[in-house]
This record gives structure tokens, C-alpha cells and sequence, in this order.
């Protein structure tokens, strides 16, 4: 297939393995920090290098195309690669639409109730949002993950190929 094919390949990997490593661990950093009394700060740092970790999954997916596209034995209409592409698409859109919504509001909540005065029990309304949300970011790392494990099983296996 040709140097620039394993060129790009190898880079594919290595930001796959860069951005999908690091992130799959999200659900149970925030659980243990929690557990810990460290929530809100554990949240910031990760999600400070989880930032990162997005551009490498980012990258992966246009390395990726590239990839495919540079080939010539690969092709976007065999079943594994496009519907590789498709499961990506819905891995970031649970990424975006319900874990990093969840870990804004996480935050905005636990800042609220660091910040206020007195004792905070755990019948409070914020205090048992936060549970709530903690529970809805954790199953969004879950649901990442085994989106993310279908794809590399696609990957590896290549069906229709």
C-alpha cells in the first residue's frame, strides 16, 4: 500500500490510542474523585487534558479517511469502514451531547455548593443533582466506550473486506 499509507496508519494509531485511551477512563476518574472529595477538582484537570485528548480523536478520524483514501485497497463503501465512520460520528455525539453536558452543569452545581455557607446535607437539591449527573456522565463514558470497542473491532475484523 505504500509508505504514506503506513505513514498516515501510524499516525491514525497513535492519536486513536492517545485520545480514545486517555478518555475511556473519564466515567471512573470522576467516580473515585468523588469518592474521594476531590469531584470538582478531578473534573477540571481532566477535562483540561481531556481537551487534548478530543484533538488526538479528532485526528484519528482524518487520519483515518486518509488513510482509506490513500489505500487503494481500502474503499468507503465496504461495511467496515463506512459504518466505523458512522459509530465515530454517534461516539462524539454522546461525547458532546451528554457527557460533556453533564460534566458543565457537574461543575457549575458543585462550585454552587462549595460556595455556599453552612453545612450541605445530602438531601439538598444540589447535592442530589450532582448524583444524578454523576450517574448520567458515567453512563456516557459506558456507552462511549463500548461504541468505541465496536469500532475497533470493525477495524480489526473488516467485515466485507
Amino acid at each position: 500500500m505504500g509508505p504514506l499509507y503506513d505513514a498516515l496508519l501510524v499516525a491514525h494509531l497513535l492519536c486513536a490510542v492517545g485520545g480514545f485511551g486517555y478518555l475511556a477512563y473519564g466515567g471512573l476518574v470522576l467516580t473515585l474523585g468523588r469518592r474521594q472529595g476531590a469531584a470538582l477538582g478531578t473534573l477540571e484537570v481532566t477535562q483540561q487534558v481531556g481537551a487534548l485528548a478530543e484533538l488526538l480523536v479528532y485526528g484519528s478520524f482524518v487520519l483515518g479517511v486518509a488513510a482509506v483514501g490513500v489505500s487503494g485497497r481500502w474503499s468507503f463503501s465496504q461495511a467496515w469502514v463506512w459504518i466505523s465512520m458512522v459509530l465515530y460520528l454517534v461516539a462524539i455525539g454522546v461525547l458532546h451531547g451528554v457527557i460533556r453536558t453533564g460534566q458543565r452543569d457537574y461543575r457549575a452545581l458543585a462550585r454552587r455548593v462549595a460556595a455556599s455557607s453552612g453545612p450541605v446535607s445530602g438531601e439538598d437539591a444540589d447535592v442530589v443533582r450532582i448524583g444524578t449527573l454523576e450517574r448520567r456522565i458515567v453512563a456516557g463514558w459506558g456507552i462511549f466506550n463500548v461504541v468505541v470497542t465496536a469500532v475497533l473491532v470493525l477495524m480489526v475484523v473488516r467485515p466485507g473486506a
